[in-house]
């Protein structure tokens, strides 16, 4: 049902992509919070077009990771000079990267009569995948899980017109999505499988440039 309603929403924003107006390429970064993991920098862009002078479509690609490195300082010696030269030991070494995909509905509207700040508002359905790199040295587990599934995405903002053809905004964003992994069957034939909540709250700015895109 979820991958079906991605698919219906493809060839909605294709079909609409026929009498669409200007192209527009949004640049992003923020922050980043889900359930499951450490909080991160999110960075991303969203390429779409508009429809009419308050809606448009677009295809958004983010880009999450987050790094805990575990070492130790072993030993210490000083230099001639009065330097402290510390030898370390990397003990671990585990990473998390998260790459969620979307098609988007999005909505804008001046705030006033000829005001430079306008209203952000945007929904969006997708896939989102998930990479946890285990390097642990002291156990010699050495181990890439991955993890996939249908999310979808909330955001609310506002923008201020800078030029005539970029703007710059600021959201608040929530993400939905549990992701999954080894999906099979137990001794008595009932569905297992392992997954990771990736769901949270994040905040991201970022530049809107009308007429740059496809």
């Amino acid at each position: 049902m979820k991958k079906t309603s991605i698919v219906l929403l493809l060839l909605l924003a294709f079909s609409i992509s026929g009498f669409a107006r200007a192209p527009f390429t949004e640049f992003k970064v923020g922050y980043l919070n889900p359930k499951a993991a450490e909080g991160g920098y999110i960075f991303g862009f969203n390429v779409g077009r508009m429809i009419d002078e308050s809606l448009s479509w677009s295809l958004e690609l983010n880009y999450f990771q987050k790094g805990y490195r575990k070492q130790t300082t072993i030993d210490r010696s000083q230099t001639g000079n009065n330097e402290t030269i510390e030898t370390v030991q990397l003990e671990m070494d585990f990473k998390t990267r998260i790459v969620p995909v979307f098609v988007k509905l999005n909505y804008e509207h001046p705030l006033g009569y000829r005001s430079p700040l306008y209203a952000r508002a945007s929904a969006g359905l997708g896939w989102e995948l998930l990479w946890n790199s285990e390097d642990n040295y002291v156990d010699k587990i050495h181990q890439t899980r991955f993890f996939n599934g249908f999310g979808w995405q909330l955001s609310g903002g506002v923008g201020f017109e800078i030029s005539s053809s970029a703007n710059f905004f600021a959201d608040i964003f929530y993400n939905d999505a549990i992701v999954k992994r080894n999906q099979t069957k137990n001794e008595l034939g009932l569905p297992t499988w392992d997954q990771l909540n990736i769901s949270g709250l994040g905040v991201r700015l970022g530049v809107s440039i009308v007429g740059f895109g496809w």
